[in-house]
């Protein structure tokens, strides 16, 4: 079974007043850093979605990945959803959801999420760090449309709650892994 990652990274960075997607970090920047954890995980192809004349296209980082262009991403996080799950080449199996403002995730969290979906094919798989739900979620194709349909200002939590009896959790040890970046305040976690 093949999972590609989906990389929704269109939002206009408000809360953060930058752009915190080409903030350095480990050598590169916190967009190449999450896209690289879902590919390092062996997750291919990388589904990434942008804004129209996004300064992001062009990272080096980016070079092997799919790019989808979100004309209005003012719609919210689920319209770059719903864009990159139209971008995700058909002979994918499923598809790892890694917000772009997630660079804590370790590639052994990706790559073990990997392994139990291929070993279980579970419809929805969500990684557990110490108890709380997690990135990136797994979602098989056969659900693609039922999450291209959930409310704009609800998100993916809509399916979540509607496929409850579907979703499997997997709890990892990575209890970094959840943090993202929102707030300036945020910025200590690039510098630890």
């Amino acid at each position: 079974m093949t999972i590609a990652g989906l990389v929704p990274a269109a939002g206009a960075s408000r809360r953060m007043g930058q752009d915190k997607r080409r903030l350095p970090y480990r050598g590169g920047t916190v967009l190449e850093h999450t896209v690289a954890s879902l590919r390092d995980g062996g997750v291919a192809p990388v589904v990434v979605v942008l804004e129209p004349d996004s300064p992001c296209s062009s990272l080096a980082g980016l070079a092997d990945t799919v790019q989808v262009v979100n004309p209005d991403p003012d719609r919210g996080m689920l319209s770059s959803i719903r864009v990159g799950l139209a971008g995700v080449p058909a002979e994918a199996d499923a598809v790892a959801v890694l917000p772009g403002d997630h660079p804590f995730v370790p590639v052994a969290a990706v790559a073990a999420l990997r392994l139990h979906f291929h070993a279980h094919r579970p419809p929805l798989l969500v990684p557990l760090y110490e108890g709380r739900r997690g990135h990136p979620l797994i979602l098989a194709r056969a659900l693609f449309d039922e999450a291209a349909a959930c409310d704009d200002a609800v998100g993916l939590r809509q399916l979540l709650r509607r496929r409850e009896a579907d979703l499997v959790t997997l709890e990892l040890g990575f209890p970094e892994a959840e943090r993202d970046l929102d707030t300036p305040e945020d910025l200590s976690l690039l510098k630890e």
